[in-house]
């Protein structure tokens, strides 16, 4: 299963982000490239990558640090302390 290093790269990339740079406070209104579209790409992303189904609470999340918290309770156990 993807690492949460590797989880942050994967939306590094989708936010077109340098590598290691997107912090765990950032939000659709610090990063500029955070958009609608990326929403969905990050979805879509999530679905894929971990067989999960695209729920709306997934983008209820402020934070990216708060993506990485609803992903690991919809994995069912601890993940993103690991990044």
């Amino acid at each position: 299963m993807m690492l949460p290093n590797e989880f942050r790269a994967a939306v590094e990339e989708i936010l077109e982000m340098p590598r290691g740079t997107l912090k765990d406070s950032d939000s659709r209104d610090t990063v500029e490239t955070w958009t609608s579209i990326a929403d969905l790409q990050i979805l879509t992303f999530i679905s894929s990558e971990f067989g999960l189904e695209p729920e709306p609470e997934f983008m209820e999340a402020k934070t990216f640090g708060d993506l990485l918290r609803k992903l690991e309770e919809k994995l069912g156990r601890p993940w993103s302390s690991q990044v």
